[in-house]
């Protein structure tokens, strides 16, 4: 019950849209440093309607806008417009849950309040409270785009497309032309797209899709994941193909040759952490056991091991969320231990050479802490943590908790 140092004032830990099936999907933290923008899931058995909530740097929920639709909608990923101070969201929409492939990619907008962009023009009696922008139509070609990228004016992509419902999967990349299309108007609904660059190996389905700016001035991009073997019937084959990605050092170039980071264990992607001294760090698990890794390796832009450090523990859980860097250069990691029983959360610490820190690492416990979405550090080495709260009645709620580590 004693005062808080007055380094720790700012911590707190909310929880938001309490409901029985709301998701946590991902945050923003504002740039002028008041505040965040969450967005999430709220769903039912017949309906998906995407939210998102405007907090304050106290935690306090300013706003809560439900942006309601007839239609089955989910956001998946929300980036930072730096270039208007926006909030771009993208999303899949499907005309009902039991639909097998989404029927669109698509893309909403908001201010840094959260009040979600609509059309100028639209009728009064319109219910759907966002302008809506599609990015990709599914007729003939199931496309599913899971992370872009902001460089303006382009709009980048990445996802998988298969070339029938039922066909196999490949990885996809899309460029967009994020100027082509105004939110403030109703009948400019689709984006110009400027290129597709598809994969062309069959079956090549990465399942944890990522994508980042270069580490280096020539690197425009880099797209990263876990490639599996897949059948068309969606089952795997063997083991994961390592931890790998796509490099670009040109928007308009060809996919390149992949980079394989890590061994010849099947492994899962979890995050990656591009560190301002110029390293990678590759954080996952091995998959079917409790052991999860940190890679740390010198950004050389082609060959696939050279130089790279492996860490492995079993102690602090056994699933890898979110990576990120704290004032000090130091690299925290946010885990998930998943058990038959319950789940629990952690956060690790480790040295720029990729080693734990002593005394450095902490265990929620019995705070329905169980899933960490995502985790971003604040000046200060204060730690901000999205996560996905489940209750005893199943219930669960969006959690956001702003921590001293």
């Amino acid at each position: 019950m004693d005062p808080l140092p007055e380094d720790q004032l700012p911590s707190f830990d909310k929880l938001y849209a309490v409901s029985l099936n709301v998701e946590a999907v991902d945050f923003i933290c504002k740039p002028n440093a008041s505040g965040y923008i969450i967005v999430g899931n709220l769903k039912s058995t017949e309906n998906s309607d995407i939210i998102i909530i405007d907090v304050g740097t106290d935690g306090m929920q300013r706003n809560l806008h439900r942006i309601n639709t007839p239609t089955f909608d989910e956001a998946v990923s929300a980036k930072l417009y730096e270039d208007d101070n926006s909030v771009l969201i993208l999303g899949h929409r499907k005309s009902d849950p039991s639909q097998a492939n989404i029927g669109q990619n698509i893309l909403i907008k908001s201010n840094l309040d959260g009040i979600p962009i609509r059309a100028d023009n639209v009728n009064s009696e319109d219910t759907i409270s966002a302008e809506f922008k599609i990015l990709t139509i599914n007729e003939n070609n199931p496309v599913q785009l899971n992370d872009f990228l902001i460089i303006p004016p382009n709009l980048i992509a990445v996802g998988r497309i298969r070339e029938s419902p039922t066909g196999a999967s490949n990885r996809i990349t899309q460029i967009f032309d994020i100027t082509s299309a105004s939110f403030n108007n109703k009948n400019d609904s689709l984006f110009d797209k400027i290129r597709e660059k598809p994969d062309a190996i069959v079956y090549d389905n990465s399942r944890s899709l990522k994508i980042r700016k270069g580490n280096t001035p020539s690197v425009v991009y880099e797209v990263m994941g876990q490639n599996i073997s897949e059948n068309p019937n969606g089952e795997v084959n063997g083991v994961s193909l390592n931890i790998s990605w796509d490099i670009y050092t040109n928007l308009e170039s060809g996919a390149s040759e992949r980079i394989y980071i890590g061994t010849d264990t099947d492994e899962a992607f979890g995050d990656i952490l591009f560190h301002s001294n110029g390293k990678n760090y590759i954080a996952g698990n091995y998959v079917n056991t409790d052991t999860v890794f940190l890679i740390s390796k010198e950004y050389t832009g082609v060959n696939n091991n050279v130089g790279q450090k492996i860490y492995t523990t079993t102690e602090y859980g056994n699933k890898v969320s979110s990576l990120t860097e704290d004032d000090d250069g130091n690299i925290i990691m946010a885990l998930i231990d998943e058990t038959d029983i319950n789940n629990n959360s952690l956060l690790l610490k480790f040295s720029q050479a990729g080693e734990p820190i002593e005394d450095q690492n902490l265990k929620f416990i019995s705070t329905g802490l169980y899933n960490i979405k995502k985790i971003e550090n604040e000046a200060g080495n204060i730690l901000v943590i999205l996560s996905q709260k489940t209750f005893e009645n199943n219930s669960t709620a969006i959690g956001l908790m702003k921590i001293k580590f």
